[in-house]
């Protein structure tokens, strides 16, 4: 076909035939990690061939693991690179970038969790299956899948986290609570700099708080704020779910207390 030739066990293909795969678990690529690699393909070549499988309907090249060194190639100005043709099913394409990405610290938890979503979705699988699959535990599966119950708002804010100060652990302490807490205790990791310990321990504490019904010390659950021409006066509660009458209670007591002095 044209736009290869034969290598030892892989082909050198041009690398305007090569499409990344929209697919992908992995959304973001690390600044300093593909300048790091850019850089040494510039001066060694590609070393390792990425994978990739052949789509007839655009005649092209569909990358099943490799993207950074695909996208490091392109910047070094290459015009070919070695690739391993594979013809994986639409099921194995994925399960493969799932177990390639799950190693890579700087992943971002909510790419592995919609990946195996997909998995899971498109093939029907239990958790039991999608852990064979990738040969990770069911544990590690049920938990990735949790963090996509978290309140859309939290999930909003984890997803967009360049810091990395947000990661997996935190997440799965979080999904346990219910969504007003979830957010508080997310501010305070951002703010604060908790680690996952701690954020573990905030959670059980708030946990046995709710089951045993203990307010005392309790973590605010729930905040409404007004903004006034004066400034903005924010309410906090201790409480799962509050309504605009308990609101007007807060307002009323606030205006006794400040009578009473």
């Amino acid at each position: 076909m044209e736009g290869r030739r034969r290598l030892h066990g892989a082909f050198s293909i041009d690398i305007v035939l090569i499409e990344p795969d929209p697919n992908q678990p992995r959304k973001k690529i690390d600044p300093v990690h593909l300048t790091e690699l850019t850089q040494s393909v510039r001066r060694h070549g590609i070393l390792q061939p990425i994978s990739v499988r052949f789509v007839e309907t655009t005649g092209r090249y569909r990358i099943v693991a490799g993207e950074c060194r695909y996208t490091a190639a392109k910047q070094a100005g290459l015009t070919e690179m070695p690739c391993w043709l594979k013809t994986p099913e639409e099921k194995q394409v994925l399960v493969e970038q799932i177990v390639e990405n799950w190693v890579r610290s700087d992943l971002n938890p909510f790419e592995l969790a919609d990946s195996l979503a997909m998995l899971r979705d498109a093939n029907g699988f239990t958790q039991k299956q999608i852990a064979e699959e990738t040969g990770k535990s069911a544990v590690e599966i049920s938990k990735l899948l949790s963090i996509l119950n978290l309140d859309p708002d939290v999930q909003s804010i984890a997803r967009s986290d360049d810091s990395g100060t947000i990661s997996k652990r935190h997440l799965y302490a979080i999904s346990r609570l219910p969504a007003p807490a979830q957010t508080t205790v997310l501010q305070k990791v951002r703010q604060q700099n908790l680690t996952a310990v701690d954020v573990e321990r905030m959670t059980e504490r708030i946990i046995r708080q709710m089951e045993t019904g203990d307010h005392r010390g309790k973590t605010t659950m729930f905040r409404r704020s007004f903004r006034t021409s004066l400034g903005t006066v924010t309410f906090a509660f201790q409480r799962n779910t509050i309504s605009d009458k308990d609101v007007l209670a807060a307002m009323h007591e606030v205006r006794r207390q400040l009578g009473e002095g």
